[in-house]
């Protein structure tokens, strides 16, 4: 209800009422508003992945259902269809496939366990009527293949689906795909008489089927051709350059380390290696320079979001004023004896570690109160130290871009190193968190959305505070993931690594 509405409600009431208890859920992944930085960065070297993606079948499946379309309309003479009920067809398969991969293994690494659960135990399912539509529609937002968040936006980016002119949410597959295509339908050809890939409307599907189409087209196994179009879009011929050379830096990262057994988070600490830890300092890629710089934003911003949190800690006795927050801080850290300046102290370090390696001592002591301010200081002490000169364009300066934090903290030099932290917690926290907490709150209530408390933070006549509502600390935050698992695993799929 926005103000006039109020108003009028206002004039037209006789007498006092009862109102409903104002309902307040506490709310902010990013609260500090640090976190568009990361994906901005990581376009530079995987754009067009994310962090679901990472299977080559579902790309194959997509396309095919597409081709499917196709093939109903030949073989019935129909020149057309209602666009509504081709989405409807390729979300039936979609479907079918998925509830088929969770009957054979209900730990099945694809999307939407628990919205599926409810057909696990039905012995039959008709794809028709509310019930289906009901499912199909928040499948096609929000667990489905074709999902925003899950493998749609790289299944047109990375050519897999082209949009049809003029035909709103209609795709064909890529033509070059048609062998790739074939290859996968071979393996169940056999099944191809049954109505649920013959036609559109309502269908039903027992699950004796579903349960022996999953051994056929089972989400680890693809083919080769599925394989060789994964690479040739992921890393090829056909991919965005920048992708070509992150893919080209993992592959290079993965053969400097010469070790078969190497983990994703081996690899990605020798990618954001400098050269001199390399096996062959000459086979590091320009592109290792982009990911380093992926990992440091990633750095300063759990440093950033982990002093959030632990100044939430130190606020659940009551009411502090930011210097006695600051000297808690100072306090905390275990050095026998402080520099006397910022300059000597946090802005003096010659450390040249890997950023992936001070993340995960950062992320081992969040919920330690005592420890953590050590490690936050250690990051900010990297972060600062390897801070570009200039923000790129895609950096807005509300976002505390490290070449922004980078002048200030310059600025600051002189201070002493508490007062070098009161102007971390008042400018890059505090700041921070209520400028993007008031900006969301405004966006939700103009989008008439929930009614979320953001701020936690406040100031009040005792110093900084903590809101109504918030009695605990919470969780502690967690890096932004970076893409890289699902860009090795899409290469192991691949045979590329």
């Amino acid at each position: 209800m926005d103000m006039n509405e109020l108003l009028d409600a206002a004039r037209a009431a006789g007498e006092p009422r009862p109102v409903d208890r104002s309902k307040i859920g506490m709310g902010g992944v990013d609260p500090l508003g640090l976190r568009q930085i990361n994906f901005g960065l990581m376009d530079r070297v995987l754009p067009d992945l994310n962090n679901v993606a990472s299977h080559i079948r579902p790309y194959t499946l997509m396309a095919w259902a597409w081709r499917r379309v196709r093939h109903i309309l030949e073989r019935g003479r129909r020149q057309s269809a209602q666009p509504e009920e081709m989405r409807d067809f390729v979300d039936r398969i979609e479907a079918i496939y998925a509830w088929s991969q969770f009957l054979i293994d209900p730990k099945a690494d694809i999307p939407g366990a628990q919205a599926m659960r409810p057909m696990l135990d039905a012995q039959r399912y008709r794809f028709g009527g509310e019930e289906w539509e009901a499912r199909r529609n928040m499948r096609r937002y929000s667990t489905g293949f074709i999902s925003p968040l899950n493998y749609g936006p790289s299944l047109r980016t990375m050519g897999w689906l082209i949009p049809v002119e003029g035909a709103t949410g209609i795709f064909q597959p890529d033509p070059a795909l048609e062998a790739v295509l074939d290859a996968f339908e071979k393996r169940f050809e056999a099944e191809l008489d049954h109505e649920a890939f013959n036609r559109f409307g309502s269908v039903s599907v027992k699950r004796v089927d579903a349960e022996r189409w999953g051994k056929l087209w089972t989400i680890d196994k693809p083919r080769a051709a599925e394989a060789k179009a994964m690479f040739a879009r992921l890393g090829g011929e056909r991919a965005a350059p920048a992708r070509q050379k992150g893919v080209a830096l993992i592959q290079a990262a993965y053969r400097d380390l010469a070790d078969e057994e190497a983990t994703y988070e081996d690899i990605r600490v020798r990618m954001g290696d400098r050269a001199d830890a390399w096996s062959s300092a000459i086979d590091r890629p320009q592109a290792a320079d982009e990911w380093r710089a992926v990992q440091i934003r990633q750095l300063f911003r759990l440093a950033l979001e982990g002093l959030f949190y632990w100044t939430i800690g130190a606020l659940l006795p009551g009411p502090r004023s930011t210097g006695q927050l600051a000297q808690a801080f100072i306090d905390a850290l275990d050095e026998t004896s402080l520099a006397n300046s910022a300059e000597t102290w946090i802005l003096a370090s010659k450390d040249t570690a890997n950023p992936v390696e001070h993340l995960r001592s950062l992320q081992k002591v969040l919920r330690d109160q005592k420890q953590l301010p050590a490690a936050i200081v250690a990051a900010l002490a990297l972060c600062l130290r390897e801070a570009p000169n200039q923000s790129h364009p895609f950096e807005n300066p509300d976002r505390l871009p490290l070449s922004r934090a980078k002048r200030e903290a310059d600025s600051w030099r002189e201070l002493s190193p508490a007062g070098f932290v009161g102007r971390v917690l008042e400018i890059w926290v505090m700041a921070q968190h209520a400028y993007w907490s008031v900006g969301r709150g405004l966006a939700d209530a103009r989008n008439r959305g929930k009614t979320i408390l953001r701020l936690r933070i406040v100031m009040d006549e005792g110093g900084w505070t903590l809101t109504p509502g918030t009695t605990r600390q919470g969780n502690p935050p967690e890096p932004t993931p970076d893409r890289l698992e699902t860009a090795t695993n899409l290469l192991v799929e691949s045979g590329r690594l």
